[in-house]
């Protein structure tokens, strides 16, 4: 068993088990999401293949958010049933089942599939199939049907029925005819269209002795296939017919092809071919495999330039051995600059006559000479790479039929209609990869040396570490032996918005600018501009509300876009509901924005999106706090939309984690075209960026909006920003400079709410200090402020700060008098975050008094409150399970405290406070010491 013992089973109800003891996984569609990525153990799956798993084609509009809920509760249920590794992986491209640290069963009956195949023992290998047919427990994914599962449910019904296939052609070389009848009957009866299950049971029954049954089990087959499908048998079948008749073996297989030159038309490999490990593991993986039809489809895509020409030689050339009949290759041309796409007969032509076939004996019609194709290929071990392919009907047509054919097909767009292909999207080279391509090609680099290693390193990443953009970097250096790494990084990192950078990328047949422009150039007008809008945005990414906004369209039709210029590998969807473009996409997109579109246009367009982040912030600040409506009113006063439509806390934070490393440069952006909007939206979003714990990302953003600021409120915000990223760091006195001159320029603009905010803040920054008169007092001029404006919240809040100073001053009574204020305030209030808050630290000053059943109560309700709140996962949620251990300690019960803790660590882990060891160290401590952050809160 591995990892913690856990163990997954599909090949029938899914379940899982953990230390042997089934884990409760939630509702039905929990159970959905888990199903699907089960089926892509240890690859990621997008949002949109789950959703299709739980919703099929009636998605409800918060579907994305409802899936990111499902992921937390499988991950929760998984803490709960005790294992303590993260088996559900977020990834740029979706969530990834690890499949490393458990047991599925599935894998495992794969697994000895693969052994079985490989066995050189007959009687080994018959063991080990009927070892995975064993693992079937019913019918796999029963209950869970969507469309989406149901293709998985036949795929794996599918996998059974090939191993027992293989099975029992072990079984009957081994002679064991007799014993195979029952098993084989049970099959037939099951599956009566297949034809090589009849031909078995033929084979056993005749080779037992029982001719006229075997002739029989044959008719009724014959019966079958015409009566439902109209067909006759096939070839197998038939010579068994004949065979039985006569008394004779079967014929052996005809080798129509014997006497013809076998085809090897594959380019000359790249010597020292570099990189791309794991997806040479999996392509090697589909190539291979057992005897199936329709066969696999190994389809490459990724954008221009990405290398994926050069994968599918050099992995045709591994495993070209594997495929005696001849290796078959074309360039369909489908994104070559200039040159119309092959048209499908032309090339079943050439395949034809590589083949064998007479020039005067090809068909002219496509599908004639496709049918004949799969004629000649039927019997035959052969692999087709169709490189540079346009579209699935140009493929389709070029696909062989025998069951031991293979095919690769590249293309710059997702095939995702293509019948049997396996999808490996390939993406730019890591960064050491990238640098390795770079020294093969240029040979007077010497990655020994440091310096030389630096600039390569920079070169590369000026190059987007885009294969092509590399190998031209390459030519260039090589041929201008007078230039050295500095010089072509010098003359790579321009500014003038990319222009530069693409014309130093070109040589005299290549270029990346010109490999572009193929992919832009199928765009229709709509796409186009998207493609040229989002680009000038200064964010990582966008997600499809602040497309919208760029496009000043819908979100539905936003989104239908965006899909497009995925599928046309122009933009990358990374996460769920996000895209973006690789750098030099994104310096080609603005590009073409600066020779297609005005300046008016391309302003007006970063202005919408600028507004969508700042209603959005808005939202965000109100749905965190109502008495943070303040924060609200800066800038604009109207807005041309709503922004990204939020509903509760979790979309809050949910929307803050997207966009958590697009902020700062949104601001940036911001301040250079308004200083005014840069300090609307910082003063709008770094209530929630605090909330989240994300103080890194506030103290960057307060920055920036400081050195922009023209006005005494932007100087606010500014300094309010920094000083409370500081203080939740532990700089508290750097934090009380910042507050100190935030505090003095709000009161310069009469701003009482902003006044209250920097009091508390510095009564806090003094607390931890030390300073606790200055606290109290500070404390205390904030509560007067709350007081006078009616900010029940805010006078709340002010409350427990008091109240945490007094524990600070060895103030008991004062601090159980100050926090239950606090709670009378928020009893009132339906906030139940706030009140968790407080009851949080109600329940740590009684336990501090000696009190520790009175604590577990109020630690309890803080819990049940947060649990009611629209807000879990939180640092709050994780300070609560944090001193409920404390508590269950207190009163004698290590297990429970234990427990407790450990979900405390989950928590500060999945939100990124705590590293992977700290929270083993928590887990695996009978009395942990508190995280830092935990006692700078308490």
């Amino acid at each position: 068993m591995v990892g913690d013992g856990v163990e997954i089973r599909v090949l029938g109800p899914v379940e899982v088990m953990v230390g042997g003891r089934p884990a409760s996984l939630g509702g039905q569609r929990a159970h959905q999401v888990l199903a699907a990525l089960l089926m892509e153990a240890g690859r990621a799956v997008s949002a949109d293949e789950l959703i299709d798993a739980v919703w099929d084609e009636s998605p409800p509009a918060s579907a994305r958010t409802q899936l990111s809920i499902q992921v937390s509760t499988l991950r929760r249920a998984f803490v709960d049933a005790g294992c303590e590794r993260e088996l559900i992986e977020t990834t740029p491209h979706g969530y990834r089942l690890n499949d490393q640290e458990v047991r599925i069963d599935l894998a495992e009956a794969e697994r000895l599939q693969a052994e079985a195949q490989a066995a050189g023992d007959l009687e080994d290998a018959a063991d080990r199939l009927r070892a995975a047919l064993a693992l079937w427990r019913g019918t796999a994914l029963r209950d869970l049907s969507t469309r989406a599962l149901s293709a998985s449910a036949q795929r794996v019904a599918e996998l059974r029925l090939t191993i027992a296939e293989q099975l029992y052609d072990v079984e009957l070389a081994l002679g064991r005819y007799r014993q195979a009848i029952a098993e084989l009957s049970a099959l037939v009866a099951e599956q009566p269209l297949r034809e090589h299950l009849r031909a078995l049971l033929m084979t056993a029954l005749w080779r037992s002795g029982r001719p006229a049954e075997a002739l029989e089990c044959y008719r009724e087959g014959r019966d079958l296939l015409v009566e439902e499908l109209g067909i006759e048998p096939g070839p197998e079948l038939r010579d068994l017919e004949c065979a039985v008749l006569a008394g004779t073996t079967p014929d052996e297989p005809r080798d129509e092809g014997r006497g013809r030159v076998v085809p090897a038309e594959l380019p000359l490999g790249v010597p020292g071919f570099v990189g791309r490990g794991a997806a040479i593991g999996r392509l090697r993986e589909v190539l291979g495999g057992v005897r199936v039809r329709p066969a696999p489809i190994a389809a490459l895509a990724g954008p221009g330039g990405v290398g994926k020409s050069e994968l599918a030689v050099h992995v045709g050339h591994l495993v070209a051995d594997a495929f005696p009949d001849g290796q078959l290759y074309v360039d369909l041309r489908g994104s070559t600059p200039d040159v119309a796409p092959l048209e499908p007969a032309e090339v079943l032509g050439r395949f034809l006559r590589s083949l064998g076939a007479a020039d005067g004996t090809v068909p002219a019609d496509t599908d004639e000479a496709a049918a004949r194709f799969r004629s000649m290929t039927n019997d035959l071990r052969l692999l087709v790479v169709l490189d540079n392919a346009s579209d699935v009907s140009q493929v389709e047509p070029l696909i062989p039929a025998g069951p031991d054919c293979r095919t690769i097909v590249t293309s710059r767009r997702i095939l995702a209609a293509l019948t049997g292909a396996v999808h490996e999207p390939l993406e730019v080279l890591p960064e050491e990869d990238a640098i390795a391509l770079l020294a093969r090609l240029v040979q007077r680099v010497d990655l020994a040396d440091p310096e030389q290693r630096r600039a390569a390193a920079n070169v590369v990443r000026l190059c987007g570490a885009l294969p092509l953009a590399v190998s031209i970097a390459a030519s260039r250096l090589t041929s201008r032996p007078s230039w050295t790494l500095p010089t072509l990084a010098d003359r790579l990192a321009t500014t003038d918005h990319g222009s530069r950078r693409l014309s130093e990328l070109q040589t005299e047949d290549r270029g990346v600018r010109a490999s572009f422009q193929v992919s832009y150039q199928e765009l229709d007008d709509r796409q186009q501009r998207l493609f040229r809008q989002i680009n000038l945005l200064d964010a990582a990414d966008v997600g499809i509300p602040v497309a919208a906004a760029l496009a000043n369209t819908s979100t539905s039709t936003a989104e239908d876009l965006l899909e497009s210029l995925v599928d046309m590998q122009l933009l990358d969807s990374h996460a769920p509901g996000r895209y973006r473009a690789h750098d030099l996409l994104r310096l080609f997109g603005r590009d073409r924005a600066r020779a297609t579109d005005d300046d008016a246009s391309r302003a007006a367009a970063v202005w919408r999106a600028l507004h969508c982040y700042l209603a959005t912030s808005r939202t965000a600040c109100r749905l965190l706090n109502a008495d943070a409506a303040w924060r609200t009113e800066a800038g604009p006063a109207t807005l041309p939309g709503v922004g990204v439509e939020l509903r509760d806390r979790d979309e809050v934070y949910a929307w803050l984690d997207a966009e958590a490393d697009n902020l700062s440069a949104i601001v940036r952006q911001a301040a250079g075209m308004d200083p005014g909007l840069a300090a609307a939206i910082g003063s709008a979003v770094g209530l929630g960026l605090t909330l989240r714990g994300r103080h890194r990302d506030r103290l960057r953003l307060g920055e920036l909006v400081l050195a922009a600021a023209v006005e005494p409120f932007h100087t606010a915000v500014g300094h309010e920003n920094i000083g409370a990223a500081l203080l939740r760091w532990g700089d508290n006195s750097f934090a009380l400079e910042h507050l100190s001159r935030a505090l003095s320029a709000y009161r310069e603009v009469g701003n009482e709410a902003g006044q209250a905010v920097q009091l508390a803040s510095m009564a806090s920054a003094y607390r931890l200090l030390g300073r606790h008169d200055e606290s109290i007092a500070h404390s205390r001029a904030a509560i007067e402020l709350n007081r006078r404006n009616d900010r029940p919240t805010a006078l709340a809040d002010s409350l427990t700060s008091l109240g945490l100073t007094y524990r600070h001053a060895d103030r008991p009574a004062d601090e159980v008098a100050a926090h239950t204020e606090a709670l009378a305030i928020a009893e009132s209030l339906d906030e139940m975050n706030w009140l968790a808050n407080i009851l949080c630290n109600l329940a740590e000053a009684t336990r501090l008094a000696g009190r520790p059943a009175e604590a577990l109560a109020h630690f309890e309700r803080a819990h049940a409150a947060s649990r009611r709140s629209e807000a879990t996962q939180t640092l709050l949620d994780a300070e609560i399970w944090w001193g409920l251990g404390r508590t269950q300690a207190d009163l004698g019960a290590p297990g429970t405290a234990r427990d407790c803790w450990r979900r405390s660590a989950a928590i500060l882990h999945e939100l990124g406070l705590i590293s992977a060891a700290e929270r083993h160290e928590i887990a695996h401590a009978d009395t942990p010491s508190a995280p830092d952050l935990i006692d700078r809160n308490t």
